[in-house]
């Protein structure tokens, strides 16, 4: 009986021994069992900048590439290689899934198929190691390094692209001329002062142009511009080109004020320009046309004394009165002459 209770104890020790030992490797397999993938995100960040007016295309396109074969790649790729696109300032986020442990590397850059007048373009190539390894928990991702092709690590990617169409070409911009005319026979040419203002102070202006106004000076007759300038952002700009009354004495001044209407479009990265020129009345024209009437100063007033004012008229009267007073006279003695002959024949 003895015996029997020994064996049954030996087997129960057993049986509690290989039930421990069972109970911990399945513990163990509970406690470190790793997921069966992990995904990692590889954020791709996208600034773009444009001319507010502007309608410029804003998607571009970029390729993830595996360096070795059979790393993972995100959904959607064939032959090793991912692409995507991004439309404007935005971020995309890359997602890659992963089973194993290991040191993955990609090259990431920008798809430039073909240039475009305006757009310019960010280069950059990345190379992106993400790293995974065996946790506790399972595969964890240790570090996402981006690094640029110039060898200095960062900490993220970015690509920075841009458009502006290329300014349009102030010697393809017509120049009208102001032509400045002056009636009647001035004994000196006169200053004429005439001004270009901008509807926006801010507007492309000539050269020597201040706050939106530039002058421009005509001695007597003749011809002048006030010169060119370049847009470099499409849009629709007005002018007004007018006279400056200075006040210059016998002279009439021309009131007409013209308007300049610049329509500046942007076609396929050039901006072009066409250009109108309106008089008062709504009419088109070809030149800036000012006339100015100048009339003698008025001689109406007294003469004045003192001074020698005026000699040639006191010289006339004086001649007048002497000649006078001499026939007077010579008129008188006859007379005398007259009246005595007279006396004597009675």
């Amino acid at each position: 009986m003895g015996a029997i209770l020994k064996v049954q104890g030996k087997r129960a020790i057993v049986f509690c021994v290989l039930s421990a030992c069972v109970f911990a490797v399945m513990f163990s397999q509970t406690a470190y069992a790793a997921p069966a993938s992990l995904p990692v995100t590889l954020p791709v960040e996208q600034e773009f900048t444009k001319p507010a007016s502007s309608s410029a295309a804003d998607a571009f396109t970029y390729k993830l590439t595996a360096n070795e074969a059979g790393s993972p790649l995100p959904s959607g790729s064939s032959g090793g290689e991912y692409s995507f696109t991004i439309n404007g300032t935005d971020t995309a986020s890359v997602g890659i899934t992963y089973d194993h442990a290991g040191v993955y590397t990609y090259e990431l850059k920008q798809v430039i198929a073909a240039e475009k007048t305006g757009y310019t373009y960010d280069r950059q190539v990345y190379t992106v190691k993400v790293y995974i390894k065996n946790g506790s928990a399972g595969l964890e991702q240790e570090i996402l390094v981006a690094q640029k092709d110039d060898g200095s690590k960062v900490s993220g990617v970015k690509f920075t692209n841009a458009y502006a169409p290329l300014a349009a070409d102030p010697a393809l911009m017509v120049d009208p001329p102001v032509n400045k005319t002056v009636s009647g026979s001035p004994s000196v040419d006169g200053t004429f002062t005439f001004k270009l203002t901008a509807q926006n102070p801010s507007q492309p202006m000539p050269e020597g142009s201040a706050d939106g106004v530039k002058l421009m000076t005509i001695m007597g007759s003749g011809t002048e511009d006030f010169g060119t300038w370049s847009y470099t952002e499409a849009g629709t700009y007005y002018y007004t080109v007018s006279e400056v009354n200075t006040g210059e004495s016998g002279y009439t001044y021309d009131t007409t004020v013209y308007t300049i209407t610049d329509s500046v479009k942007d076609e396929n990265g050039q901006l072009v320009l066409a250009r109108t020129v309106t008089n008062t009345s709504n009419k088109q024209v070809s030149a800036f046309a000012f006339i100015n009437k100048y009339t003698a100063a008025s001689t109406t007033d007294g003469p004045k004394t003192g001074d020698g004012a005026m000699p040639g008229l006191y010289q006339t009267l004086l001649g007048v009165g002497g000649v006078t007073l001499m026939a007077c006279m010579l008129y008188l003695l006859m007379d005398g002459r007259r009246k005595k002959r007279t006396n004597f024949n009675m």
